[in-house]
């Protein structure tokens, strides 16, 4: 396993911490319509979630459905498959020659013939893009198809399997992708033209020289890197992709190669230029000189920082760390879901610095809100 020199010193510093102001932005039902969303669909069942400029987008993956839902809870529009058996109620169903007419459609519900879409993002633009066939199929704001994208842009062969849609703060595309051996980030500009990708390979992830150092490769010891989630992002002008990555020290009978122990040494997070692997910045995630970092989840990298959460074993909350690109700690927030009784479903980080968590209750879904730590000083 090669080495990178990757030496960045924790040092401690005075964060902001901001009071948790938790906001209940609106319910949603639980069912087929263009109010609610089915969530019976057992383990294939999931909820994607996308914010942008003040409108939502929450794809449910189960009943291939999508809604798009203003901050106070009123739906814009939605894609549906009726196959799947969704259905508007109040939301006008269009048609394609109703698009092609130029018509004000206003709030509008349109059938589209999905297979299995997972996952999904939003732009600025309100321009959607969603993973269905192995290809990114896009729709604009007024909710007609436009010529969906492969691995080289428009037309393009298609994808290897897609795990996550990132659009960056400058309308860029990121398509996550994963195979047996490696983890692939395609990256296009807001015209769907090809940009580049990124290659990383799962079994030479870097590991930093400081753990080297403290825990050596001996006969019947070896450290393991596991890469635990990507966030790709725009930091000052350029296109980054940020690492979560635990660092694990296994221990091994020489003879046999059966495994005695695995360890944590560390959770690190390593900055890489999207455009040529270039390490740019590395650091372990430490919120206290005794902290690991292993239990801190990556949740975004957003306003040239990296944000965090340590959840809490009871109910849903926990603390979002706001780190700066050196790893210094620049504010902390604690956040609790004020209803016991709540499930999390999904949660995104907004592009207005907020995080929102979609909590499931008895009998409504439930959006929450909450200010991301400040910058600090």
């Amino acid at each position: 396993m090669s080495a990178c020199v990757l030496i960045v010193l924790f040092s401690g510093c005075s964060a902001s911490t901001d009071e948790a102001k938790t906001k209940i932005l609106f319910d949603l039902g639980y069912g087929k319509s263009d109010s609610s969303l089915d969530l019976s669909g057992g383990e294939k069942n999931a909820v994607d979630i996308s914010l942008k400029k003040g409108i939502f987008h929450l794809l449910s993956r189960g009943e291939a459905k999508i809604l798009r839902i203003s901050s106070y809870g009123q739906t814009l529009a939605m894609w549906y498959d009726p196959r799947k058996g969704s259905a508007p109620l109040v939301l006008k169903d269009v048609q394609i020659n109703d698009l092609s007419a130029g018509k004000e459609l206003g709030r509008f519900a349109m059938q589209v013939p999905f297979n299995d879409p997972w996952p999904m993002a939003a732009d600025s633009r309100q321009l959607l893009y969603v993973a269905d066939n192995r290809f990114i199929r896009r729709f604009d704001s007024d909710g007609k198809e436009l010529q969906p994208l492969g691995q080289e842009g428009i037309g393009g062969s298609m994808f290897p399997m897609v795990t996550a849609l990132d659009t960056l703060e400058n309308d860029d595309l990121a398509v996550l992708c994963a195979s047996e051996s490696e983890t692939s980030v395609y990256f296009y500009d807001k015209n769907a033209v090809f940009l580049h990708v990124l290659k990383l390979n799962d079994q030479t992830m870097p590991v930093p020289s400081s753990i080297l150092e403290k825990n050596p490769d001996t006969k019947g010891s070896r450290i393991i890197a596991s890469l635990e989630s990507i966030s790709p992002s725009y930091f000052h002008g350029r296109m980054v992709v940020v690492l979560k990555i635990n660092y694990y020290m296994e221990k091994y009978d020489p003879d046999s190669g059966v495994t005695l122990s695995i360890d944590p040494v560390g959770g690190w997070i390593i900055g890489i230029d999207a455009g040529n692997g270039t390490i740019l910045d590395s650091f372990p995630l430490q919120s206290s000189v005794n902290d690991l970092g292993i239990d801190q989840q990556l949740i975004g990298a957003k306003s040239n920082s990296i944000l965090s959460v340590r959840w809490d074993d009871k109910g849903i909350g926990g603390e979002v760390f706001r780190y700066n690109q050196k790893g210094k700690v620049i504010g902390k927030l604690n956040f609790l879901v004020p209803d016991p009784e709540a499930a999390l479903v999904a949660m995104i980080v907004g592009d207005d610095d907020y995080l929102y968590l979609l909590g499931q209750l008895p009998s409504t879904l439930r959006m929450y809100a909450w200010k991301l730590p400040s910058m600090g000083k």
